[in-house]
């Protein structure tokens, strides 16, 4: 699978580089995640089985580590770390190697951070904007930091959404203290704590961390304890990336079969949390959007449709991992190359993926 391309960085570190656990004054092993079998109970007489991607598919096995380091630069460009002025590929989430290889210190750009009595800690990645990266790098971060029995400041993006600050406040993390990065600049830490959720390293485990970070904040809303058998379609709408020509056809008749079309742009982060807990089935795209399944409540239903030139298992072990019944089939899009961004240039078989949509809801438990 293409998508595991990313990843080879973990494998094969640059020459001249640093290593995470060779620098760190101290790692701990936060879990070890298992191998896991994407979870479909009840879904395995479905017709055309060949047209999911996932249905064999099985979890990375990770183990999350935090690290104390000493003496690192970050570099807010890249949002790589560098030690010793040699960068730390580890660190380098998705970026070119090439442009790792580069990395230098820029004394013109260099920003000496106050020591802190206290964590000071990193927890975002380049695509900090981006809720997807959000939910599976930063929240479970927080979580792990926010039940530290010291003093934490955060190493945070200058501009933030309003979801974000949301976050932060429900897990007690609000304040004056933290750190914002300035576009272009390199930050200098004398100590800097890392948690290797933000690398994408779990990206494709089974993280009970994760799924505890989920439940913390679907708790902390006040959610109701059993879904309420809301079905719910994710819009891309407003997306930058992955549009298809005909999606307004597809929603127009989901809401035939019950769905409500939703955009969870449009959504505060707690609205967001409330309306996802009381699904009993959703549905959409692969896309930040789709991470809101992270508040889905165990037994939920999941379909994802996912576009030919992007076939990313992250949702799949996103609901293996919160105990959600999932089911993928891929869509052809026209586009050759895999990347994240195109968009396609053949509509949706939109009868086909209604009949598969029928077909899933006669499989709930709630009908």
């Amino acid at each position: 699978m293409q998508i595991f391309s990313r990843l080879r960085r973990f494998l094969s570190p640059s020459a001249g580089s640093s290593d995470l656990a060779e620098i760190a004054r101290s790692g701990t092993a936060l879990e070890t995640c298992p191998v896991k079998r994407v979870s479909s109970p009840g879904l395995s007489d479905l017709p055309h089985p060949e047209q999911n991607p996932f249905r064999d598919w099985e979890s990375m096995p990770v183990t999350v580590q935090h690290y104390a380091l000493c003496n690192v630069v970050l570099d807010q460009p890249l949002m790589t770390l560098l030690h010793a002025g040699r960068p730390i590929p580890e660190t380098a989430y998705v970026q070119s190697p090439d442009a790792v290889c580069a990395l230098t210190l820029r004394p013109a750009d260099m920003i000496s951070c106050t020591p802190f009595k206290g964590l000071t800690a990193s927890c975002v990645d380049h695509w900090a904007s981006n809720y997807y990266h959000w939910v599976a790098h930063t929240i479970p971060t927080l979580h792990i930091l926010s039940l530290q029995d010291k003093a934490v400041r955060l190493v945070l993006p200058e501009h933030m959404h309003p979801w974000q600050f949301e976050t932060l406040e429900l897990f007690g993390l609000t304040s004056d203290i933290h750190i914002r990065l300035q576009q272009g600049c390199q930050y200098a830490f004398k100590a800097l704590d890392y948690i290797t959720f933000v690398n994408g390293s779990a990206d494709f485990a089974i993280s009970d961390l994760s799924r505890a970070a989920y439940t913390r904040l679907r708790q902390a809303v006040g959610t109701t304890a059993k879904p309420a058998g809301r079905r719910l379609y994710i819009e891309r709408g407003a997306s930058a990336n992955r549009h298809v020509p005909n999606e307004s056809e597809l929603a127009d008749n989901l809401e035939k079969l019950g769905f409500e079309r939703v955009r969870p742009e449009t959504l505060s982060l707690t609205e967001q949390i409330r309306l996802f807990s009381e699904a009993e089935m959703v549905m959409g795209m692969l896309g930040a959007g789709m991470a809101n399944i992270a508040w889905c409540q165990p037994g939920t239903l999941v379909y994802e449709l996912v576009p030919s030139h992007h076939i990313n298992p992250c949702f799949a072990a996103m609901a293996t991992q919160s105990g959600l019944r999932y089911w993928a089939d891929v869509f052809q899009t026209g586009t050759e190359q895999e990347n994240h961004t195109d968009d396609a240039s053949i509509p949706l078989p939109v009868a086909d993926i209604l009949d598969r949509v029928r077909d899933l809801i006669a499989r709930l438990p709630w009908t």
